[in-house]
């Protein structure tokens, strides 16, 4: 059964139905690069309404008769989409970081193979690919269950919903479609976002020895940050790394800044803690000998998934891949706190993410279409034999 995706502005239509459909694309090839370019035309940043983007794959379950749920939030809701019992759950998210300046390239522009837009491969691409399997699946009465969110670039609030659910927890394997590339991946670094402060006293730019410039400490408090290499190494995932991402300093060019702060963005990998590192970046920076504040934003355990695993082996031998690792978070850290049969795949290459001219190449959709096709049969075979 093909479902016809709904119609396209004349141009977008005209670019991704070009060459590459005379060349004899497939009617199941032709309906998942529409509703790729579709799905990607949608705004799902985070000051975006998630209605739109939620209704259009809901939308498509419906036709494809899975029972629809939704949970968590409704302002960010999560949608969980069943069909049968015990099948395999391909989980994604919807939600988009903004489309950004410097594009070479227009939304869902289709050139060279690849389709080019903001979230093509972090991850709508890959929800795609989801999307079409759970079609093929449930013709052939397959059990399978997507479960997809929208607020994944913010809180993981649906994530955490989902996480309580019975088909997550029961779930032979759940594979969180996050771009890797192709390859199987089995462990990602933590998060530690820490706000910093540094206070000091105002006086006349003119007279600065009158005053004490509060941003003047927070480089010194920096600079030290920057040497931080922490105590723990991952034989893959290598060693603690921080990003500066705000820095916020004084009011006036003429007035010495009693108050300064900044945000820093830590990835940790495993067996590192939260608290942990917390704790040690503490003491590091206390050794400065400049007084400052130290506040967590935002935490999130590591994760480290047995790479000889079961579920493990049977995706890397169903998609002929080898294994990788991801230094960015996913909502894997929610979903292995409940089931341990948790692994990472997805079409789309990781460094792509968050970029100008972020893309995903159409045949890597086909691929992780494929993939996810036969590992839930795979499962499913396994499951009946059990």
């Amino acid at each position: 059964m093909i479902i016809p995706a709904r119609p396209l502005e004349g141009k977008v239509r005209s670019r991704q139905l070009g060459a590459e459909q005379r060349g004899g694309w497939s009617p199941v090839k032709r309906q998942m690069v529409d509703m790729l370019a579709e799905l990607i035309k949608i705004p799902s940043d985070p000051f975006s309404d998630k209605q739109e983007v939620l209704d259009y794959v809901q939308s498509f379950t419906d036709q494809i008769h899975m029972r629809n749920t939704l949970f968590g939030d409704p302002s960010a809701p999560a949608l969980l989409a069943e069909f049968g019992q015990g099948g395999v759950v391909l989980s994604g998210h919807l939600d988009t970081p903004p489309v950004g300046d410097y594009w070479s390239f227009s939304q869902s522009q289709l050139a060279s193979g690849r389709m080019y837009g903001r979230g093509a491969a972090d991850m709508k691409g890959t929800v795609i690919a989801m999307l079409e399997a759970a079609q093929d699946l449930v013709a052939r009465k397959i059990p399978v269950v997507l479960a997809f969110t929208t607020d994944e670039e913010t809180s993981m609030q649906g994530a955490m919903a989902l996480a309580k659910t019975l088909p997550l927890r029961r779930a032979k394997a759940v594979v969180v479609g996050e771009p890797t590339g192709l390859r199987v991946a089995h462990a990602e670094k933590g998060v530690l976002d820490l706000a910093i402060e540094t206070r000091g006293k105002a006086a006349h730019g003119a007279m600065p020895h009158l005053g004490e410039n509060a941003s003047g400490k927070m480089m010194r408090i920096l600079r030290g940050l920057e040497s931080f290499k922490g105590r723990i190494a991952h034989p893959e995932l290598g060693t603690v790394t921080l990003n500066i991402g705000t820095f916020n300093g004084g009011t006036r060019l003429n007035v010495v800044p009693n108050k300064c702060t900044a945000e820093v963005d830590i990835r940790f990998p495993p067996p590192y803690t939260p608290d942990q590192l917390y704790h040690e970046i503490e003491e590091h920076l206390r050794r400065i000998k400049t007084p400052f504040t130290l506040r967590r934003i935002l935490t999130m355990p590591a994760v480290q998934i047995d790479p000889n695993a079961e579920h493990v082996r049977l995706l890397r031998d169903v998609a002929q891949a080898e294994t990788t690792v991801l230094v960015h978070a996913s909502e894997a850290v929610h979903y292995t706190q409940v089931n341990s049969r948790v692994v990472i795949f997805g079409a789309g290459e990781e460094e792509l993410s968050h970029q100008a001219n972020e893309y995903v190449k159409v045949e890597a959709v086909a691929r992780a279409t494929e993939v996810y096709k036969k590992y839930a049969q795979r499962l499913a075979t396994a499951r009946s034999a059990g």
